[in-house]
């Protein structure tokens, strides 16, 4: 491959030496170069051990899983991984060294197990390169795919990116040998390496510490020593070892990229094809692993690449989709399938070409689009296969994954595939815990528990029954979900607390939010609200500066001060102090509202989880009375504040007794207005309700100011005043309209009986009757009633 000037400015004659003593065989220390999860390089790894006789097998991977490696060649059903984690008080992380039936990493493994070499991973442990490499997969080939010399040669041999330049140049190539691979691969990826102009920290340490391991196992053994490794790393641990001259060779002289660590573990969980297929960005690897699969399985056969197989299967899953598939339609994507194979210069139809058939052949006009095509998602589904993992029998499992199965034994709860539906009473023990250990697994994430009805504990408007309804149903990546999920600590319930904690410090960023958290927190059990989520929420609190985000998160905290009969909540100092702090910054924010319009009432409904906070807590949270009547006193008077807020506020200090009728009807005298009258009554009413009923002087002023109104007017104003109205019931309402008929004088009148049409087309018909007697007096067109 032609070696083009490189910002490393190493010689011609260094790159020729260098690439030399990587693709030998006969030597001491053999690397042998792997793109992750590529069929060619499993197949031939285990030839390369062979042609070696080597002594011992090394290969990237986890060091500190090394304890453990008699495990990993136990009889699973692949595809599984290493799934290694760690917690700390920055961060929670797992990373995952998947491996498929034809990864070359395990068959690496496999092969050297088989003739009785000494097996190692020899890469640094997960938690010394998570600060500074972000890649949770860490087979992914994002060393591979990035840099110019990737860009240069795709535009060179005219492919579209580095999976079609790896598939022409390696993996479609049927008669390659062991040496051809070596040259091949060797030298494309030390010439990317060559390219790039920045070796990443994290390479820099992992390439060092692989080289100690590898001098550590030189003294140790006396025979060839394999180093199974990915492509980019091979040539810097060669040049270190042997001297030669490579980009990024020299160490870091600080090992910044430790992290200080509270828990962490490793251990094997399963995977699956999916899983791999869906990866992308930094954690992509090689795609569609259910056609890669077919081809590794067809080359150690010793048979001849055929994609017959995988279009017979195309055809199956279109018919399982409901998609017809014709014999014309067959016969055009086979016969494009094979002419762009060989526009391509390859011998057989590969992945690409099947995917591009199929777009030329059946895909009419959906992709231009951006329609999804359902030939194409079929196309997708066989070359991504289905294929998942299973752990063998005395696998080890870390202590939560113990704790949960001995938790759901203990609540009899079954997890199968069959199901089990169930419906819990929060006010009985038993259930409630079974509730507790159901969120606690809902939070960690794991699979199989979703609720699916029950009281609303956020909306809270029907708390007369607490009750919760779950299905619960075995899925397959529930193994792996509680695995992965013991990243968070060895018990359930530390698990589940850790977990919310560090939703607290990354994902909250309002009061809302983390109150929002503290109420599920509740639903988790009172032990899992630790204090660096109140504390956080806080520090939220503090620095809210939305008046309903905090007034939202006050009406959270007051129902569970006050309201709570299931959580344990109730009367909790700790709630209590936040709760009064949330309550103060209402006021403040209150006061500041500009008169922005309450488009979508949370302004009103802030004012009302206020008066609720007030009406249930002021004597145990000491709420000094006097300042909150002088807010609201400045509030209803504060002519920049919207109709609805300064109705809302009339309507607190005239349910305290702090204000009479005059007064209120005086404001709402202030908001005759059509577009403001419905606003203001809509705040006074949410907050006013008892009182506003039994007033006649309201109801007949109400009614004075409504008949004032021109029909168009009357329309304008109608939408607000129907929600208005919407705080009574309908007896409520009957009540308020006899009331005005009987001021009236009208005491024989009985309410006008319901409508044939709605409110909002009566008063649309009535406008335009108004407007066509306007345009007949405007034009002279008057009937004459003499």
């Amino acid at each position: 491959m032609t070696h083009v000037a490189n910002s490393a400015d190493i010689g011609e004659s260094e790159v020729n030496r260098l690439l030399n003593r990587l693709c030998q065989l006969e030597t001491d220390v053999v690397y042998f170069p792997v793109r992750h999860h590529s069929p060619v390089s499993a197949a031939m790894v285990s030839r390369c051990i062979d042609a070696c006789q080597a002594a011992a097998v090394l290969i990237e991977g986890p060091s500190d899983y090394n304890e453990h490696l008699d495990e990993l060649l136990l009889d699973h059903q692949l595809p599984i991984a290493i799934y290694s984690y760690f917690r700390s008080s920055e961060q929670t992380r797992g990373a995952y060294y998947p491996f498929c039936e034809y990864s070359p990493e395990w068959l690496a493994l496999k092969h050297g197990s088989q003739i009785g070499a000494k097996l190692q991973f020899i890469d640094l442990p997960w938690t010394h390169v998570a600060r500074h490499d972000g890649a949770a997969h860490r087979y992914a080939d994002a060393e591979l795919r990035k840099g110019r010399y990737v860009h240069w040669l795709c535009e060179r041999m005219q492919v579209e990116d580095f999976d079609d330049l790896w598939d022409k140049i390696v993996e479609s190539q049927q008669q390659i040998d062991l040496d051809d691979y070596m040259q091949r691969v060797h030298s494309l990826c030390f010439h990317i390496r060559l390219w790039e102009e920045h070796i990443s920290e994290a390479d820099r340490l992992r390439e060092a510490f692989m080289v100690e391991r590898i001098q550590a196992v030189r003294e140790e053994v006396s025979g060839p020593i394999v180093v199974v490794t990915g492509g980019f790393h091979s040539s810097a641990l060669a040049a270190r070892i042997a001297g030669f001259d490579c980009p990024g060779i020299d160490t870091p002289q600080h090992d910044t990229a430790t992290v200080p660590i509270d828990q962490q573990g490793i251990s094997l969980t399963t995977y699956s094809y999916e899983r791999l297929d869906n990866l992308s960005g930094y954690n992509a690897g090689m795609p569609s692993p259910g056609f890669y699969e077919h081809a590794y399985r067809q080359r150690v056969s010793g048979q001849p690449f055929s994609h017959q197989p995988l279009l017979m299967d195309l055809v199956e899953q279109l018919r399982e989709r409901k998609q017809t598939l014709s014999t014309a339609d067959l016969i055009a994507v086979e016969t494009s399938a094979r002419a762009l194979a060989a526009i391509r210069e390859r011998e057989h139809v590969w992945r690409r070409d099947l995917i591009d058939a199929v777009i030329l052949a059946l895909i009419k006009d959906e992709l231009q689009y951006g329609c999804a095509s359902p030939f194409l998602d079929a196309v997708h589904a066989v070359l991504r296969g289905q294929r998942r993992g299973k752990l063998a029998e005395g696998t080890r499992m870390p202590p939560l994954v113990q704790d949960i199965v001995h938790q759901l034994e203990y609540a009899k709860i079954d997890v199968s595939r069959r199901g089990q539906a169930l419906e819990l009473n929060l006010l009985n023990p038993k259930e409630l815990a079974k509730s507790r250990l159901l969120h606690r697994l809902r939070i960690l994430g794991i699979i199989g528990f979703q609720c699916t009805g029950g009281t609303d504990f956020l909306k809270r408007d029907d708390l007369q029954r607490l009750w919760e309804s779950w299905l619960i149903m075995w899925g397959p990546e529930f193994d792996s979900s509680c695995i992965e999920a013991s990243r968070y600590g060895p018990s359930l319930a530390d698990a589940a607390s850790n977990c919310l904690v560090e939703k607290a410090q990354q994902g909250i960023h309002d009061a809302v939010m983390a109150a929002t958290l503290l109420v599920e927190s509740a639903k988790a059990g009172i032990e899992t609200m630790s204090a660096t989520l109140k504390e956080r929420l806080r520090t939220l609190i503090q620095a809210e500066s939305q008046f309903a985000n905090v007034a939202t998160a006050l009406g959270h905290l007051t129902f569970l001060y006050h309201y709570d009969e299931a959580f344990g909540t109730a009367n909790l100092p700790q709630v209590g102090e936040i709760l009064s702090e949330a309550f103060v910054r209402s006021l403040w924010l209150l006061e500041l509202l500009g008169n922005s319009p309450d488009v979508d009432g949370s302004l009103v409904r802030g004012m009302q989880a206020i008066q609720e906070t007030y009406r249930r807590a002021d004597q145990t949270l000491e709420i000094d009375h006097n300042e909150y009547i002088q807010v609201l006193s400045r509030v209803e008077q504060d002519k920049h504040k919207p109709p609805a807020v300064r109705g809302a506020a009339a309507g607190i200090l005239w349910s305290l007794g702090e204000a009479n009728s005059e007064q209120v009807l005086g404001d709402l005298l202030t908001f005759a207005d059509a577009s403001q009258l419905g606003d203001f009554l809509t705040g006074l009413f949410a907050l006013a309700r008892e009182v506003a009923q039994r007033d006649p002087q309201l109801v007949q002023t109400i009614d004075r100011l409504l008949l004032e109104f021109g029909s168009d007017d009357f329309q304008a104003a109608l939408p607000s005043l129907r929600l208005a109205f919407t705080y009574f019931t309908p007896r409520e309402k009957h009540h308020m309209l006899t009331t005005l008929f009987e001021s009236l004088g009208l005491k024989d009148v009985r309410p006008l009986d319901k409508l044939t049409v709605n409110a909002a087309v009566a008063a649309e018909a009535l406008a335009m009757e108004e407007r066509i007697f306007e345009a007949l007096q405007h034009y002279g067109l008057e009937a004459d009633h003499e």
